[in-house]
C-alpha cells in the first residue's frame, strides 16, 4: 500500500474517532526553558485566555495577533484542572479568530495534519483553546520559545534551541 493511501485511511479513521490501542503522545517538558522564558522574551509578557474548542465559542475569540494553545484537560483519575498542551500555534499574518475556526474545518480534512486531525477528533469533548493577544512583532517569537519549553506532540516542527536561546543563557 502506498504512504498516500495509509496516510489517507489513517486520516479517515481519525476523522470518523477510530484509534488504534496504542495511540500515545509524548510531551517534552524542558523547565530549564521555562525558566528563562521572561529574559529570552525580553519582558513580553503572556495574559492567557481559554474556552472549550467549541463552535459556540467562536465569538469569545478576538481579531488580533497573537499565539495559542491547544490543550486537554485530563480529567479524573488525575487532580481537578490538570492540562496537557498538546500543540502551540501563531495568528500572524491572520487573526486568532480565523485560526480558531480553521480548526473546525481542518478536523473534517482527511489530507490535513494527521497529528492535528487526529487530537482534533479524538479529545473532542475535552479539547480547550488558550490564546493569548500580541502585538505582531512578537508573535513570531513566542511561539518559537514557547515550542522550546514544552516541545508539544502535535507540533511537527520545533526551532532550535540554539538559535533561539543564545541571549537567554549569556
Amino acid at each position: 500500500m502506498s504512504d498516500k493511501l495509509y496516510d489517507f485511511a489513517t486520516q479517515k479513521a481519525a476523522i470518523s474517532g477510530y484509534f488504534a490501542k496504542d495511540y500515545e503522545l509524548t510531551l517534552q517538558w524542558l523547565p530549564q526553558y521555562v525558566e528563562e522564558f521572561p529574559k529570552a522574551m525580553d519582558g513580553v509578557s503572556l495574559k492567557w485566555n481559554k474556552c472549550k474548542f467549541i463552535s459556540a465559542c467562536e465569538s469569545l475569540i478576538p481579531d488580533n495577533h497573537g499565539v495559542y494553545c491547544f490543550s486537554i484537560d485530563l480529567g479524573k483519575p488525575f487532580p481537578e484542572n490538570v492540562h496537557l498542551p498538546l500543540y502551540i500555534g501563531k495568528a500572524a499574518p491572520g487573526y486568532l479568530s480565523e485560526r480558531f475556526k480553521s480548526y473546525f474545518k481542518e478536523r473534517e480534512n482527511v489530507k490535513g495534519r494527521s497529528k492535528v486531525v487526529a487530537m482534533l477528533n479524538k479529545y473532542r469533548n475535552r479539547l480547550l483553546f488558550w490564546w493569548a493577544e500580541l502585538p505582531r512583532i512578537h508573535v513570531d517569537a513566542v511561539e518559537e520559545h514557547l515550542l522550546m519549553c514544552c516541545k508539544p506532540p502535535c507540533n511537527e516542527k520545533i526551532p532550535s534551541r540554539e538559535r533561539l536561546w543564545g541571549k537567554a543563557f549569556n
